[in-house]
């Protein structure tokens, strides 16, 4: 009996001991038995995790740092572009262009450059007509004759100066002459023959707006583009009203705004006037500071609104001469002489160096809705 008992508790040692070591199974993702393991959990590092914790201020710093490194490794990329780019064209207007002059047809340009100099320098009187001519005529190779150009404006100022005589106005009033300018530019003018006595009709001039920008045909800007087909814009139209004015011995300016130009008169008590001609009106300053967003400092610094004398109007037509020469020929040494001589004269530079920002193959690029 003893003995029975000393069996039966070892037994009973031996199965406790038994089922201490055992493990209950776990079901996988595939659905089969695998043991469970008891590993040391390793806390992970947040150097390599691989999602930023938004909640961890350490992740988020360096992930600002990486940020801010590649914003500054742009940042000088493009600094390095920049210094190029202006290296290139130090370079260029050191060294030079190559240049143009063996093509045929720039003498004419360079003879159009020392014509208009000349006035510039006083060696020649200024004559705006003339200098528009120049421009426009080396653009078409010197197709035309000065003479031809210059009886066409003689004979307008004829008849307005005829048109004044019969509504029995003052010819020698500075205001009545401005004001038939206006009207043979903008209204239909019904005259009488003076030979015949029959009525004769002068239509106003259109506005272009199938090419206000010169983007079909350089040439639709030109003044003799407008005294060709009767179609004109804001660039054309103002400069024809001064070369008639000049002819007929009227006061008028030139003046801008933004993308545009227009002419400003003055009446015998000194008031200031804006000639719109492409709406066939006369608006007042604040149209234009209104409509084209100009700022008080521009007017301040007497860039926009302000009447150009006569000289500077001219300097403007070397900027018009290289824009020419650059459509026909590309740049070199003359597209820049143009520059700098045209900016010794004119009152601010603004224009030159819009000139040499600017798409210079394009004049002033305007849409005909900004100021109509």
């Amino acid at each position: 009996m003893r003995i029975f008992l000393t069996i039966w508790i070892l037994c009973l040692c031996y199965t406790y001991n038994c089922m201490a070591q055992a493990t209950l199974p776990v079901i996988d993702s595939f659905g089969k038995n695998k043991p469970v393991v008891n590993t040391p959990v390793i806390p992970t590092s947040p150097t390599i995790r691989n999602n930023a914790n938004p909640h961890d201020p350490t992740s988020l710093t360096n992930i600002q740092q990486r940020n801010a490194a590649l914003i500054k490794e742009v940042n000088e990329l493009e600094v390095q572009k920049e210094i190029q780019k202006q290296s290139d064209i130090l370079m260029l207007t050191h060294n030079g262009f190559s240049m143009q002059s063996d093509n045929v047809g720039t003498s004419n340009y360079y003879n159009a450059f020392t014509e208009i100099q000349k006035m510039l320098t006083g060696e020649q009187s200024l004559n705006l007509g003339k200098a528009i001519f120049l421009v426009e005529n080396a653009y078409y190779d010197n197709a035309y004759i000065y003479e031809d150009y210059q009886n066409s404006i003689k004979d307008i100022a004829e008849l307005c100066n005829e048109k004044i005589e019969e509504d029995k106005l003052d010819k020698n009033d500075n205001l009545v002459k401005n004001m038939m300018i206006f009207r043979f530019i903008s209204d239909t003018l019904i005259m009488k023959d003076k030979s015949t006595g029959k009525k004769l009709y002068h239509y106003p001039v259109k506005y272009n707006y199938e090419d206000y920008h010169s983007r079909n045909s350089y040439d639709s800007h030109f003044v003799t583009t407008l005294m060709h087909t009767g179609k004109g814009q804001c660039y054309s139209m103002p400069l024809y009203y001064l070369v008639l004015a000049e002819e007929m011995g009227a006061e008028a300016y030139w003046s801008f705004s933004p993308r545009h130009t227009f002419v400003k008169i003055q009446d015998n008590g000194g008031k200031w006037y804006n000639i719109e001609l492409t709406c066939k009106g006369v608006l007042s300053d604040a149209h234009y500071m209104n409509n084209s967003y100009i700022k008080a400092e521009a007017l301040q610094n007497k860039i926009y609104l302000e009447p150009m004398d006569k000289t500077n109007v001219v300097a403007q037509m070397l900027i018009e001469l290289a824009r020419g020469y650059y459509q026909k020929y590309g740049l070199d040494d003359f597209y820049l002489q143009c520059a700098d001589t045209a900016m010794k004269y004119l009152n601010n530079d603004l224009d030159v160096e819009k000139f040499a920002k600017v798409d210079p193959i394009s004049p002033i690029q305007i849409d005909p809705h900004v100021t109509i």
